[in-house]
């Protein structure tokens, strides 16, 4: 009997206890998806590569304009995807191969949107007629807005080089005048880079530094600017915070995440550099995914972004009528009206973006065609051979930069006519039409998986040959 009640006290511990292990799970799965919605209420579920002030600006605002427009309220809801542009991408592949339709929205991440469109990840979506007129097609000679309307840009940018100036006067470094300037050899351990299979504004920059300088020479420095490189970072902002607190002295940055580090803690020793003729005015887009499960709603938030009511968000200052409640955003925006008389009242109103001549330069097709090739090229050549590009680029410092040796070490595995070929060819995935009858879908399925070895094995023999470079070199 004893050991009857013994089991049966057993029993009832287990319940309970699995009842609450169901209840904490059910509040982890909750974490950043929010509950179920109440009755009258829409919902919104978006990926974005914003941080949190973004967000949190973006959600009040929207649901008090969609208040307005509709009478109902909507819960918006920002799944994290992991990182930037390059990691909503790679998470929504992962979706849409395995069915999963679960994401309203992509907003922000920088240019993953034409490769986004050309993989059928899109919705087009023309905003009402007022919206699309008060919005140009082009700013810089970069477009603002796809022509088959899949994505519109929401905010423009542009990429510089952000550094301390207190630091690099008492370490007795070179002045910052350029892209140049942080593959100096004098900078070894002073530069912060963003980890570009991370983060699209990394991607960007360095995308940029490859074709205002042809991409023998933009290899060579993006080799030797790694080679200095104290570490790669996850997050772009994190180059401007540590270089504000003296880890680094120099380092590729987005504009708003400059000025907004200029205006916090240690900002005052901070400078920031556009290089003339050598960067790129770019819009930041938004798009509605393929069977997205709220399409009204998203259509309704798009419009808002496009609206001066959105619009304002990115360029006042916190707390200016119509302007973010907490939160200076520092983004220039896409509506040319907002730059006219605003310079006194908007944070971002001292630079017209249209009135910026095109980076005549920039192909954004040619990156298109390698942006993710080139992501991975750059993990094997700087990221995880980086201590032994360190190593080796010590060695070449100590023995006084021979030119042969510096060349060796610098020389990209494969030329850019076969990247952006291996980028058509093994980089970009194969789809399979759900409609597509069995026979082709297995076959489909099978040249997928044949090509995703075929990338595999090229990436692992990148790391081994520049790691067997670097080794040689250092020795």
């Amino acid at each position: 009997m004893k050991r009857l009640l013994g089991w049966t006290a057993a029993i009832k511990l287990a319940v309970i206890v699995l009842a609450a292990i169901g209840l904490a799970a059910a509040g982890l799965s909750g974490c950043g998806r929010g509950q179920e919605p109440a009755a009258g209420t829409d919902m919104l579920v978006i990926y974005s590569a914003h941080g949190e002030e973004v967000r949190g600006e973006f959600t009040l605002a929207f649901q008090a304009w969609y208040k307005t427009k509709t009478g109902r309220t909507v819960e918006v809801t920002w799944p994290d995807p992991g990182g930037g542009g390059t990691q909503i991408l790679k998470r929504l592949e992962d979706k849409f191969r395995s069915g999963r339709y679960d994401i309203d929205l992509a907003f922000g991440g920088g240019p993953i949107y034409d490769q986004m469109k050309q993989l059928g990840m899109l919705q087009p979506y023309k905003p009402p007629a007022d919206v699309l007129a008060a919005l140009p097609p082009k700013v810089a000679g970069q477009p603002l807005y796809d022509p088959d309307f899949t994505w519109y840009g929401t905010a423009i940018s542009t990429f510089g080089l952000i550094y301390n100036k207190t630091l690099i006067r008492d370490k007795s470094l070179p002045e910052v005048a350029g892209w140049e300037t942080p593959a100096d050899p004098r900078y070894l351990g002073w530069v912060g880079l963003g980890d570009a299979g991370k983060s699209s504004v990394a991607r960007k920059a360095y995308e940029i530094i490859l074709q205002a300088y042809g991409y023998e020479r933009g290899m060579v420095l993006l080799t030797e600017m790694a080679a200095n490189a104290k570490e790669f970072y996850v997050s772009a902002s994190e180059v401007p915070r540590n270089c504000a607190q003296g880890f680094i002295a120099v380092g590729p940055c987005i504009d708003f995440y400059a000025f907004r580090q200029m205006r916090s803690e240690g900002g005052k020793n901070l400078g920031v550099l556009f290089p003339s003729g050598l960067t790129v005015i770019t819009p930041d887009p938004i798009g509605i995914l393929k069977n997205a499960p709220h399409r009204d709603v998203a259509e309704k938030f798009v419009e808002f972004v496009l609206r001066p009511e959105g619009q304002k968000l990115w360029s006042l200052p916190a707390g200016a009528p119509g302007g973010p409640r907490k939160y200076t955003l520092d983004r220039m925006p896409v509506l040319p009206s907002l730059y006219e008389g605003a310079a006194p009242e908007s944070s971002a109103g001292q630079t017209n973006p249209f009135t910026v001549a095109p980076a005549t330069f920039y192909d954004p097709a040619k990156e298109n065609d390698r942006q993710t090739i080139l992501v991975d090229y750059l993990r094997a050549a700087l990221v995880e051979n980086h201590e032994g590009l360190v190593n080796a680029w010590k060695a070449l410092i100590a023995a006084g930069m021979p030119k042969d040796r510096v060349a060796e070490l610098t020389r990209p595995l494969i030329s850019e006519d076969e990247m952006l070929r291996l980028g058509r060819e093994v980089w970009t995935p194969i789809l399979i039409p759900e409609d597509a009858p069995p026979n082709k879908k297995a076959d489909l399925k099978m040249k997928e998986e044949e090509r995703l070895r075929q990338r595999s094995d090229m990436e692992a023999a990148w790391s081994d040959q520049l790691h067997r470079r670097y080794e040689k070199l250092a020795k």
